[in-house]
């Protein structure tokens, strides 16, 4: 028997969005769980779609610096819960055309393992649809949602497809805006740096899992480590899955 091919999933139309869309579709509950770049720009009609979605959590994971630049979540209207969960992706003081990916999730993993527990905790304890997100909805949100996915059972060629969805969204205005920010900023403008603002290729989430499992003995190893034990799974499974027992 053939094995289905991975499906990435399809940018949904929120006004004031790039990236914004549902978690893995046809694998997890229907409309339960979303990620997206930033909502400092909705609309009001972006701020309508979501409210006609049944958001009820919105998870920000844009550290102070992040939304001193972009903004704060525009959500009047939409009657979600808004949860600050900072994670700064990398030090301020960093040279950004040094940074790649794998590093980036590394400190992430390592230095903020306290906020990702926290974040996916809150994705478990909400009662009903929720959205994930950070500036770009890829890095941050990437990893969040790799990891709840895996918790689950799902494949791990699924997570990575859901993570790689994210390029092709942010393709284009959305890239050239920061790309804008970076020169006026005086930074150098690589090929490391143009991943970094908006690239999310398959082998940087692989190669972090072989990088958690060398280090932590595997993913389920890291959440417990940070938070995430067998009571946090079942609400997640309960919530995300639909399963009652």
């Amino acid at each position: 028997m053939t094995t289905p091919p991975a499906r990435r999933s399809t940018r949904l139309p929120v006004e004031g969005t790039y990236n914004f869309r549902e978690a893995a579709p046809g694998l997890l509950r229907p409309g339960r769980l979303y990620r997206s770049d930033a909502l400092h720009r909705l609309t009001p009609a972006g701020r309508a779609t979501l409210r006609g979605l049944g958001i009820v959590r919105v998870i920000d994971l844009r550290s102070p610096f992040d939304r001193r630049l972009g903004g704060r979540d525009r959500l009047r209207g939409v009657g979600a819960e808004y949860v600050s969960i900072p994670i700064l992706g990398a030090g301020q003081r960093l040279d950004p055309a040094t940074l790649t990916l794998r590093s980036v999730y590394r400190t992430v993993l390592t230095d903020h393992g306290r906020q990702i527990g926290t974040a996916i905790r809150a994705v478990a304890d909400a009662d009903g649809p929720v959205v994930v997100h950070c500036t770009a909805g890829k890095d941050r949100t990437g990893l969040v949602t790799a990891l709840i996915l895996l918790a689950l059972g799902v494949p791990e060629d699924d997570a990575v497809a859901d993570f790689a969805s994210s390029a092709d969204n942010l393709a284009g205005e959305w890239t050239e805006r920061m790309l804008r920010k970076a020169r006026w900023f005086r930074v150098n403008v690589t090929d490391d740096l143009r991943e970094m603002l908006s690239g999310s290729p398959e082998a940087a989430l692989r190669d972090t899992l072989r990088w958690i499992e060398q280090e932590y003995g595997g993913v389920a190893a890291y959440l417990e480590r940070v938070g995430v034990n067998d009571d946090v799974v079942a609400r997640l499974q309960r919530e995300l899955e639909g399963r009652t027992a």
